[in-house]
């Protein structure tokens, strides 16, 4: 589905003959398609402050409405056809809400860093079940800030070690309520974003700590034979953070630090693998019970932002492909990464405010960015696309201060 063209084969690092015939295979295997250029995208902006200060962590059900946690002790949902946000207040006005993913059954899952915990709504009766981390990890200190679902009903999540005196743990809260931990031996990984291939293993970031040295690595858990497989970045300190698969379990993870993008291919990069020992702890949930009710007006508001566009620089390395972006000297730039209708790498970047989209060419033409400023953006943010893959969804923290926003993004290569 993403980048299969001629022109990506020339990016490629061409390390021997057998790593061509692998490549080509792969990246053929899902096709690109790219649309022209228009001059703008359009937003549209909900004023949430009013409702919870910030919003974080979003994601969209089926129905096209945006989920989020609205500041640190709700779940906040607006209806993409009225503009309406609803608010559903949690049992701990201090949970700590940061990503929020919705399963097939219509349930609301979030991590809760402060708790430490993983929470669940049912957004038709309000109730809410609350999975504290075994004491075990609670006593180190560590937090859930990140989660996926798989289709069995497993959700996994990252706890993230913030003393650094650890490389923290990868969980995850099987269906009957037992959580299985996994031990990361990279002291000071401080795990960022994780993401689920289509074998079952999880991907994650080790993005470490902003004032030291990063471990600058990405790994792999795999469940089955009980390792994990850390590979690291070409790019020094550059803290990946953000990590997504592609339809062909090619990864591409963001260079928080580097104001990079880059392309993993796990058959051809070099990663060293250790033996990881899981841990499995049966809890049970805490339950409470509070309805939805209406927050206050979003006032929406759409804007047109015009197209930038800049040439990306392309280096390569055994297994790795890394993309230019626009410098802007900050270490904390992009991160959520997520893929539109058409295959085409969409991203945020914190320090300039603005949404990006990575296009690769099918002729002899460079890489190149194009970006839309974010209208009264103030971040951090995170972005999910709709089900049709059409329309972006951003939350904005604003710092995790009181002007927190929800946006929808159309870009002009994903409008029609």
């Amino acid at each position: 589905m993403i980048w299969g063209t001629e022109k990506h084969l020339r990016h490629l690092a061409i390390i021997s003959m057998v790593a061509v015939v692998v490549t080509v295979l792969a990246v053929i295997s899902s096709p690109l398609t790219t649309k022209a250029a228009s001059s703008s995208g359009v937003f549209t902006r909900y004023d949430i402050s009013a409702s919870g200060g910030f919003a974080i962590g979003i994601t969209v059900d089926k129905d096209g409405n945006s989920w989020f946690g609205l500041g640190n002790g709700s779940i906040g949902t607006i209806n993409h056809e009225t503009g309406r946000v609803r608010v559903y207040p949690l049992a701990n006005a201090n949970a700590g809400v940061g990503t929020i993913k919705i399963a097939q059954d219509g349930s609301v899952w979030f991590t809760e860093s402060n708790a430490p915990g993983i929470g669940k709504l049912n957004p038709v009766t309000g109730k809410e079940s609350e999975f504290l981390l075994p004491p075990s990890s609670r006593n180190l200190g560590l937090a859930p800030t990140f989660l996926v679902l798989d289709k069995q009903g497993n959700v996994w999540f990252n706890e993230v070690d913030f003393s650094d005196a650890t490389g923290g743990k990868l969980g995850r809260l099987s269906p009957n309520g037992v959580i299985t931990e996994w031990a990361v031996r990279t002291v000071g990984a401080e795990i960022e974003e994780i993401a689920l291939d289509h074998q079952g293993n999880l991907w994650f970031a080790e993005q470490g700590n902003i004032s030291k040295v990063s471990p600058n690595k990405v790994g792999k858990l795999n469940p089955c034979n009980q390792t994990i497989t850390e590979y690291t970045s070409p790019t020094p300190n550059s803290r990946p953070a953000g990590i997504v698969v592609a339809a062909d379990d090619t990864i591409w993870f963001s260079e928080h630090a580097a104001d990079k993008i880059a392309h993993l291919f796990p058959d051809l990069a070099r990663g060293i693998t250790t033996a990881v020992t899981p841990v499995s702890t049966a809890t049970g949930p805490s339950s409470s019970a509070q309805a939805g009710k209406p927050g206050a007006p979003t006032n929406p508001v759409t804007t047109s932002a015009q197209t930038t566009t800049t040439n990306s620089r392309v280096t390569r390395s055994q297994g790795i492909v890394e993309y230019s972006l626009p410098h802007t000297g900050s270490l904390s730039n992009t991160e959520d990464m997520r893929f539109d209708k058409h295959g085409n790498l969409f991203f945020e970047n914190d320090s300039t405010a603005q949404i990006g989209e990575l296009v690769l060419s099918r002729d002899d033409a460079a890489p190149t960015i194009r970006e839309w400023a974010i209208p009264h953006g103030v971040g951090f943010y995170n972005i999910e696309f709709d089900k049709d893959g059409k329309t972006l969804w951003i939350s904005d923290t604003a710092g995790y201060g009181t002007n927190g926003a929800v946006y929808k993004f159309v870009s002009p290569e994903t409008e029609d």
